[in-house]
Order: C-alpha cells, then structure tokens, then sequence
C-alpha cells in the first residue's frame, strides 16, 4: 500500500501537469496511442508475467529469465501490430502524426513489455520490499522525466506544432520506462541469482492466460478508441480525466489482488472457500464509503485542481460507482492460483463481452454517458458472474 501510494501521487501529479500545461486535443491522442498500444501489447503474451508468479512461488525460479525470452520474441509480434497501425494512419487515414507516434512505440515495445517481469518474480518470492522500492524508483523517475518534458513544452515549445510535441511526449514516455525497467530487471537477476528450475507448463498456460485476456483487454481500453473514433480527441481528453481518480481506487484493488496470487497458490480450495468471500464484502464496503466521499468532493477538486476540465464533474461522480463491484474480481485470482482454466475462460470471455457489447451499443448513442454507462452495467453484472462461478469451484 505504501508502494501504490507513491505511485498514485506521482500520477496525479504528472495528471495535474498534463492538466494545466498542454492543450487537450494532445492529451487526447496521447491516451488514444496508450489505449492502442495496450491492445496491440497482447502479442507481447502480457498474462506470462502471472504464470511466472505461479510458478516461482513454488521455487521454480527459471521460469521468471525464460518468461523473459518468451516475451522479447512475441513481442515482435507487437511491433509488427505497431507498424501496421502506423501505415495504416499514414496511407489510408493520411495521419502523419499517429503515423509517427506508433512507429516509435514499434521501436520500444518487446523490450518495454518484457523487461517488466522482474515485478513477477520479486511477487513469486514475497520479495515485496524489494518490489515496492523498484516499482517506487521507476514510478517516481519517469513521472519526474514526464514533468519535466510537460514543463519543458510549456515554457519552450508552446508555438510547436502539435505532431512535434506529441511524437517528442510519446518518445520520452517509452524511452524512460523501457531504460528504467531493463535497469531493474538486470538488478533483480544478479542480487537474487534466480535457480535454473522451470516449470514446462509456464509458457503454455501464459499463453491460455493471455489469449482469455485479450478480450478483457479489449474491454478495458475499447470505450477510448471508440469515443476518439466517433468524437474526437478533445471529449477523449475530457473522459480520461473524468475516470481519473476512480481508477486510482481500482488500481488498489488490483494491486491487492497480484499480491495475495502467492498466497492464494499455497492454499487449498476448501479454505479459500471458507473465508475468502467474507475479506471482499468487507474491502466493498470500504470501497463504498470511499467512493461515497469522493463523489462529494469531486466539484471542489476538479474546480482546484484540473479547471479545464470542470464539464468532467458529472461524468466522473457516476464512474466513480462503477469502482464498487470491482473487489469482486479478486475471485479471479483464486482461478489463477489454482490454474483451474475453465473459470478462467468463462470470467474472462463472458463478462468482457458483455462490456464491449454495451460499449458498441452505448457510445455511438450516448458518448461519454454511454462509455459510463457500459462500465457501470457491465460491473454489476460481473459481480454475479464471479458468485456463481465461486460456488461451482
């Protein structure tokens, strides 16, 4: 918590740059090429980093320097998903800008995915001191590189056009992550000299992982592409910030969740059953109480604190209510621990698609209400899905 917390402060504080240094439409292509991005890293077999935790917490330390391989080579699979979407954007669309962009996130992507899974196996061994100071340094020194690029634009660049700005962003964002973490990951091999043990099924069950989690993942980021597809990139920069400090609520809970993975691994399923269910109703109403007083204080921090973005307000109160069924979602770890595949297909296909149908449906009819909307609905409805599928285990 200590570590998320860090986390959390450094991004809204890189948020408030953003907010109050450069011009909305940039901000909107940028979270336009992350959301993108994020998809097209599914060919980088993201879900790997979860099987790695699996596995090197019962000592089968190999696995974390072979999930690395296997990551750098799929991930030229991203690139190529890059490359395509920037011909794509120069020859068809006639848009030089995105065009660029992703031919520099082309460059970065098998090694900015790969390098990361340093987190998996300082997870896998409970090394969480370790894992809250690497993650910490990283965290803290690109939103340091970030604020000063901002700074930089603002004070020394505002009369650039803005494909310059946007490509010199989007370069920097990806060079100082991908360095930070190669330098972590070089780190955590020479201090903790993983063993050469491997578990034969990792790879194989990254891949189930990742291939259920595409879909999810296409969930998570559609509502973007969509509403940058139909209304533009300014309403994307307003939605972003709408659902800005919910989502900090929920990357808690998923924080929560990656950590209790070892934990969960060595437990049986009987006990699990017996007490799980009790520790999420009570991290809900936690939740709720937090939401309730964020929905309070909404008006007063966005009229401080993010003052371009005052038509936020209402969309961010209603998101803020879909943040509440989300603790149930660590259910899904106890399918992950126990590697049990079949759960893990019907929570990862059903429900996810029942967001991107309502996304497809809601968005192009209701814009940024609809994108609330569909994540709203679509939560609920997950909170069922999990039960039921709870009770069969």
């Amino acid at each position: 918590m200590l570590g998320k917390a860090v986390n959390l402060t450094s991004a809204f504080v890189v948020a408030l740059a953003w907010a109050n240094w450069i011009n909305p439409e940039i901000y909107g292509n940028y979270q336009y090429i992350l959301s993108l991005t994020a998809i097209i890293s599914v060919f980088s077999l993201p879900e790997l980093e979860t099987a790695v935790v699996q596995a090197v917490a019962r000592n089968l330390e190999g696995s974390f320097m072979r999930g690395f391989k296997t990551q750098l080579k799929w991930g030229i699979l991203a690139s190529l998903a890059s490359l395509t979407a920037a011909g794509y954007y120069y020859w068809l669309k006639d848009n030089v800008l995105l065009a660029l962009c992703f031919l520099v996130v082309a460059a970065f992507l098998p090694l900015f995915n790969a390098s990361l899974i340093y987190a998996s196996f300082l997870s896998g061994k409970k090394l969480f001191n370790f894992q809250v100071k690497y993650d910490s340094l990283t965290q803290v020194a690109a939103a340091s590189i970030m604020i000063l690029t901002l700074f930089s634009v603002k004070h020394f660049l505002s009369n650039a056009p803005n494909f310059i700005v946007l490509l010199l962003i989007i370069f920097i964002y990806y060079l100082s992550r991908t360095l930070l973490r190669l330098f972590f990951l070089i780190k955590t091999k020479r201090k903790f000299n993983p063993n050469s043990q491997e578990e034969a099924e990792t790879v194989s069950y990254g891949k189930h992982l990742t291939l259920t989690g595409f879909i999810g993942t296409l969930s998570e980021y559609l509502d973007k592409i969509l509403l940058f597809h139909y209304l533009g990139a300014i309403e994307l920069a307003v939605y972003s910030f709408a659902v800005l400090v919910p989502k900090q609520i929920r990357v808690v809970i998923d924080h929560i969740a990656v950590l209790s993975l070892p934990k969960l691994s060595i437990r049986s399923r009987e006990e699990l059953k017996k007490t799980f269910i009790k520790k999420i109703y009570y991290l809900t109403a936690l939740i709720s109480v937090l939401v309730i007083f964020y929905i309070i204080i909404a008006p007063w921090v966005y009229k401080i604190l993010f003052p371009k973005y005052l038509t936020a307000i209402p969309y961010s109160q209603l998101y803020a209510l879909s943040v509440i069924p989300v603790s149930f979602s660590m259910i899904s770890e106890i399918f992950k621990a126990k590697m049990v595949i079949k759960e893990i297909y019907q929570i990862r296909i059903i429900g996810p698609l029942v967001k991107i149908g309502l996304s497809v449906v809601l968005i192009p009819l209701y814009g940024i209400w609809g994108a609330i909307l569909s994540a709203l609905f679509a939560r609920t409805f997950n909170v069922f899905l999990y039960l039921f599928l709870f009770r069969k285990v």
